[in-house]
């Protein structure tokens, strides 16, 4: 009986202390956010089969943080999602997996533009690949699902908030951490809250990182351009044979960041010869002023009060042009 009564204060001081760190942390508005890491993309990965009502959303950042699945699960209830999407890393690679290593017929959304299908970006997204094939399975399965679990509930089950990492913090004077104004849940999309930073500063920023980026690289003249996405033709034509789509998306962007693409990628001669193709599903947003009339804070990404209403536009207009079947849910919301 005795060592029972100090089991049990040795529990509750340890949940005390638990309990106490979580609340310390979220008065810091620190919120719960899940790592995005390979074995949670590879759960996503995983989804991917022969079923004909299966969408895989592939891109990088734009899509992820503007791509609502509530909305689209509430449109599509029968339908399984798969987010392939990777932050700051174009998706020709996982493109070509879905091509060659599955037997895919669903429905491809691929947020791309011109400067994400320069042969050198196309391998960029590999390493998730790789990472599927070679060493996911049902072990690290497992853990990825207990891990989102904890993350997406507790601040403290992020190991930057661990009582070891805290201490090494706080012998190197390093502070806290960075409050994230970006949370990610356990479908890989994300929420940015643009209210949380000082936006000005962030958009200039941003934007001269853009303008230097574009003046320091060498961009192939059209016709190399072309020539280097064969492949990605030959992709998305594997998936159509099988019955599947592929649909290319161009994101929104702001006025500035437009025009830097203009200037560098102009459409008329990069996108417009891509997607003219025969057998070419594309969608450009500068073609519908609904989808063009979105605020992006920092030029190239929605807040997440407006990502129901866009992702709404944006399958009312696949719809509207055969890519996608009528929906039999309920449209979302705009978030207040």
């Amino acid at each position: 009986m005795h060592w029972r009564k100090i089991y049990l204060v040795i529990f509750i001081i340890a949940l005390s202390s638990v309990f106490s760190t979580e609340l310390y942390w979220r008065h810091l508005s620190y919120r719960p956010t899940v790592v995005d890491d390979k074995n949670l993309w590879s759960v996503h990965r995983q989804r991917i089969s022969d079923k004909p009502q299966t969408l895989a959303v592939l891109g990088a950042s734009r899509i992820q943080l503007g791509f609502s699945p509530e909305v689209f699960h509430s449109l599509y209830p029968d339908w399984t999602l798969a987010n392939l999407t990777i932050n700051a890393n174009y998706p020709v690679a996982a493109l070509a997996d879905l091509a060659d290593n599955t037997e895919f017929r669903g429905v491809v959304l691929m947020a791309i533009d011109a400067r994400s299908l320069i042969h050198i970006f196309h391998s960029m997204q590999q390493p998730w690949v790789d990472y599927y094939h070679r060493d996911f399975g049902p072990g690290l399965w497992l853990h990825s699902q207990m891990a989102t679990f904890k993350q997406s509930r507790l601040v403290t089950a992020n190991a930057e908030f661990s009582l070891t990492r805290r201490f090494v913090a706080w012998l190197g004077d390093s502070g806290k951490p960075h409050v994230t104004y970006i949370v990610f849940d356990r479908s890989r999309f994300a929420k940015a809250d643009y209210q949380q930073i000082k936006v000005d500063y962030h958009l200039r920023e941003r934007f001269n990182a853009m303008r230097k980026s574009a003046a320091e690289f060498t961009v192939p003249t059209a016709d190399e351009w072309l020539e280097s996405n064969e492949k990605l033709l030959h992709w998305i034509g594997l998936i159509q044979q099988r019955g599947g789509k592929v649909i290319l998306i161009r994101m929104p962007t702001n006025q500035e960041s437009w025009e830097v693409d203009e200037e560098h990628l102009p459409r008329r001669d990069y996108w417009d010869r891509l997607t003219g193709q025969e057998g070419i599903l594309s969608l450009h947003f500068k073609d519908w002023p609904e989808l063009d009339s979105y605020p992006l804070p920092d030029g190239s990404h929605l807040d997440f009060r407006d990502k129901q209403a866009f992702t709404r536009d944006l399958l009312h207009k696949l719809k509207e042009r055969g890519y996608m079947p009528d929906s039999t849910g309920q449209s979302g919301v705009r978030q207040q």
